[in-house]
């Protein structure tokens, strides 16, 4: 079986396709491919025992952002996904399974219905502010745009975003410790 690694965003993106169901082609018959187990790939994501802190800050904030609002309760889930990624209190939160914290979005039970999924993707903003060598905590700015995945086969891109994170580098790798959405 071949092995691919790729970023966690593939993977979001992978599953939230899978939710999306199968597209047309050109001349409106289904794709379907179900066939041996030859046809799927084992996806391995980012070790984040290997990673820095920006690939930290970018593959945990993709996974806080992906949601499957068809299957997740709400945005915790997607929060508890990015678990092995998170530290401090952020990752104290997770543990607990808490969904009472999470701000819920106001499309969510639209996206729901309709069998929708959202797909995040991150980069390293401009504004991150610079920091010394050596740092054991660092506040990295990240530009995320979401894509509603649809049912139907469309997408749409919804307005990019800033986030300011904030990872620490502890003895098992970088963790996010602290995320806010920047205005």
């Amino acid at each position: 079986m071949k092995i691919t690694r790729i970023t966690v965003a593939a993977v979001c993106t992978a599953a939230a396709v899978a939710l999306a169901g199968c597209g047309n082609d050109a001349t409106g018959d289904q794709q379907h491919t179900h066939a041996g187990s030859d046809d799927y790939q084992v996806i391995e994501p980012l070790s984040p025992q290997q990673i820095d802190a920006d690939d930290t800050a970018i593959t945990a904030m993709q996974m806080i952002l992906s949601w499957q609002p068809a299957i997740d309760e709400s945005k915790a889930d997607a929060l508890i996904r990015a678990t092995p990624y998170l530290g401090g209190d952020l990752l104290a939160v997770a543990d607990s399974g808490t969904h009472a914290e999470v701000r819920p979005d106001a499309d969510w039970q639209q996206w729901a219905a309709a069998k929708d999924a959202v797909s995040a993707t991150c980069v390293r903003a401009a504004s991150t502010p610079a920091a010394p060598a050596g740092m054991r905590t660092l506040v990295i700015d990240l530009t995320c745009i979401q894509t509603v995945l649809h049912a139907g086969g469309r997408s749409t891109r919804l307005t990019p975003q800033t986030w300011r994170t904030t990872t620490v580098r502890t003895d098992d790798g970088w963790r996010l410790t602290d995320y806010r959405f920047q205005q």
